[in-house]
């Protein structure tokens, strides 16, 4: 034994100086490193206030993505990304209003406030045109067509908008129904489907804060999750399982709907397009449809109820644009949907040909290297098009 203990002496100080010298690394790291050379970036705290989740008023900070997104956000007194440092619910008699629903796609905090499709809506029909108008956005990170029904009813409506403008998004659907891994998606709503009908409503659950909120507070860690976006449930997933994680792949939850319907090729690979894995939801397709349909019709009734104008945007598949196919086989969602709109009456602006035509003119990509979202282009293209929309319709009604 005595002659281990030398030994042993060593080894412990050997694991001494290295438990001391990874201290003083990631010391290091937090306080110099990843606040002041490679700044890590920051994420507004959320709230859930008149039973919608959104974002602590009143923060701004500095959204960050690799090397390439490094764009200021502002949280407005209500709790939305935006421009404006406030909404008021009160009309100023000819004056026109425009409330722009949607998910991370309308919150944009991958480009700054004033470059968002609202900020850029309000710059082409009013200040442009030298003419008064005001443009309102209500964007959720991760909000499906399900919780835009919600924010419609409760949130836009006291704003009385002439237009109710909702951006929707390949992954808005099937997420309608699908509990998906978040640490605020149980404050979003969700329809109950059986069976290819919606049979009810799952009300929200108020924001409660997450056990895992803290990792936050560390500049290190928000490096490393939210500017260099490493995947810490696709790390894991690869070093236990047989086969890769599919990195595009939303959450499994352990209520999603059976599929119903043709089921895929036994063995066959899932198709991802859009962020979305395909052959999933279209092995659900009547789920879907239905979702669609009701949620379509709700937001109809909302902006019936707030004597506004609906009008669906859908966004395009913009990554088939970039590899020469204009037919992307995201696209079949794009077709339901405004086969879904044409039902119920409802105006809708399918981006794709809006996407594919600027393209071919300009060859300039809709989003960033580094992160799928719109990039400033993108937002200033899809912001014409709806634009050109809502003035067709007024001078329609004035005709």
């Amino acid at each position: 034994m005595d002659r281990l203990s030398p030994r042993l002496r060593d080894l412990l100080t050997n694991l001494a100086v290295s438990a001391v010298s990874v201290f003083v690394f990631l010391l290091i790291c937090e306080l110099l490193v990843f606040r002041a050379i490679l700044p890590s970036g920051s994420t507004p705290d959320n709230a859930y206030i008149d039973d919608v989740v959104r974002y602590e008023p009143g923060q701004t900070g500095t959204w960050r993505v690799r090397n390439e997104i490094a764009a200021p956000y502002a949280i407005n007194a209500q709790g939305w990304n935006s421009g404006l440092d406030g909404y008021t619910e009160a009309r100023t008699p000819g004056v026109p209003r425009i409330a722009v629903v949607g998910d991370s796609y309308v919150e944009a905090l991958q480009v700054p406030p004033d470059a968002s499709m609202a900020e850029r809506l309000s710059e082409t029909l009013y200040v442009a045109a030298d003419k008064p108008g005001e443009v309102y956005r209500f964007g959720m990170s991760g909000a499906p067509l399900s919780q835009y029904v919600h924010m419609a009813r409760h949130e836009v409506a006291d704003y009385k908008p002439d237009w109710l403008v909702v951006l929707l998004i390949h992954n808005d659907f099937d997420e309608s129904f699908r509990f998906q891994a978040g640490r605020y998606a149980s404050s979003f709503l969700k329809f109950d489907v059986e069976k290819g009908a919606v049979v009810g409503e799952i009300a929200p659950q108020p924001l409660r804060p997450s056990p895992y909120g803290w990792f936050r507070n560390f500049a290190t860690l928000r490096f490393l999750v939210y500017r260099w976006q490493v995947r810490p449930d696709v790390i894991l997933a690869n070093l236990f399982s047989s086969s890769p994680a599919e990195p595009l792949a939303a959450p499994s939850d352990a209520t999603t709907q059976p599929a119903d319907g043709p089921p895929a090729e036994t063995g066959s690979a899932p198709e991802f397009a859009a962020n979305v894995n395909l052959t999933d939801l279209l092995n659900a397709r009547s789920d879907v449809e239905a979702a669609t349909s009701y949620g379509f019709d709700q937001l109809q009734r909302a902006a019936t109820d707030m004597g506004a104008n609906l009008l669906l945007v859908m966004d395009g598949d913009r990554r088939s644009l970039r590899e020469g196919n204009k037919n992307g086989p995201a696209l079949v969602l794009n077709e339901m949907a405004a086969r879904e709109a044409d039902k119920l009456g409802i105006a809708f602006l399918d981006l794709q040909p809006v996407f594919s035509a600027d393209w071919d003119a300009h060859q300039r990509r809709f989003e960033h290297d580094v992160d799928n979202h719109w990039n400033a282009y993108g937002h200033d293209v899809a912001a014409r098009a709806v634009a050109d929309h809502i003035r067709l319709h007024t001078n329609q009604q004035s005709d």
